[in-house]
């Protein structure tokens, strides 16, 4: 088979995943406080070197540049039975996304409760998943409202998070609020809070959380533990429904599938507490990331909105779509290549 199919096959994988990030930062060039994305790419050339040598991968050998590669899942803990043929596309690979941090313009809005960062840090907020659990998420979009009962919050409901992160209580009678560049809130002339603003040093520990949230990368033992809670999960709902399925038939096995459920709820209700002490530790690790902000300004009144250009986003779709066709033309011609030597070539 022609390695040109792959080359090109793997340059329209990479424009198709350009095409996702763009069309993402065009849907939210609205989304106050948005910071868009970019995705790299890395040609043949710049990982060759790496690649040849690559033993990243379970099993793999230094690698020829044959596309064949053929192994054996069993065999992942004895690489020198693998093919030594484990081959090496030579198109494009897709690469890292990364997030633009760039300040966007700050539109005035006179609103007392919309705040914006003229400067780096992030609003603490304490965000609540459809499980009821709590943990602190970053965002640049101060458009905050006040709930019935006085607290600071979120268009979506969540809790704006003080210096000390508590929930900010607002008396909601009193609608003169006044606040300075320091975020600090007063009623009656009288100081309430301070808006809790933090920053990092590293952005590369940041990733988009949602739209609006960008939270902590999660550490390896938080991964390991949501992953094995996960499936501890699956094998409980497994055995719920073949319990169900076996009551339902009349089978005779129903107490052995009973304590085989017993089983899952205690091994899942293990894996859960081992979640949450794994998010414990990673939280107060957490914290040691976050440092005070400097120079920055709390802007009351106003909304930094998302730092997208739609223009130069529209003017990169054109590109993208542009390079995925010159990739289909490129696919085509192999073929009609291959139509030849097979239909017509072996006529003679």
């Amino acid at each position: 088979m022609l390695k040109g199919l792959y080359t090109a096959y793997t340059g329209m994988i990479n424009e198709q995943h350009r095409m996702d990030v763009m069309t993402n930062n065009l849907a939210n060039a609205d989304t106050n406080g948005f910071k868009k994305e970019g995705a790299t790419s890395q040609a043949f050339d710049t990982v060759l070197a790496y690649k040849i040598k690559d033993l990243s991968e379970p099993g793999n050998l230094p690698r020829n540049l044959s596309t064949a590669r053929t192994y054996y899942e069993e065999l992942t803990d004895a690489p020198e039975k693998w093919s030594s043929r484990t081959g090496m596309n030579l198109g494009v690979k897709v690469g890292e996304d990364y997030t633009d941090y760039a300040e966007g313009p700050i539109k005035v809005t006179d609103n007392v409760l919309d705040f914006a960062l003229d400067g780096p840090g992030f609003f603490l907020v304490e965000y609540t998943n459809k499980a009821d659990v709590s943990s602190v998420k970053y965002t640049r979009d101060g458009n905050f409202t006040m709930n019935t009962q006085g607290y600071l919050v979120t268009q979506d409901g969540d809790f704006v998070l003080d210096e000390n992160r508590r929930r900010i209580k607002l008396d909601p009678n009193d609608k003169q609020i006044s606040t300075n560049t320091n975020g600090e809130i007063y009623q009656n002339g009288a100081p309430v809070a301070t808006i809790g603003v933090v920053d990092f040093e590293d952005y590369d520990n940041l990733q988009h959380f949602g739209e609006n949230f960008f939270q902590i990368v999660d550490s390896d033992a938080v991964k390991s533990a949501r992953t094995a809670y996960s499936r501890a999960r699956t094998n409980t709902a497994t055995a719920e429904r073949a319990l169900n399925i076996a009551r339902a038939g009349g089978s005779d096995n129903v107490e052995e599938l009973e304590a085989a459920v017993r089983t899952a709820q205690q091994q899942e209700e293990a894996a859960q507490q081992a979640l949450e002490a794994a998010l414990d530790e990673d939280a107060t690790a957490n914290r040691r990331l976050e440092q005070e902000v400097e120079g920055t300004v709390i802007r009351a009144g106003a909304l930094e909105k998302s730092n997208i250009s739609i223009v130069t986003e529209m003017v990169n779709m054109i590109a993208i779509q542009r390079q995925y066709e010159s990739n289909q033309k490129v696919i085509t011609t192999f073929d009609e290549s291959l139509d030849i030597a097979v239909n017509q070539l072996g006529r003679l």
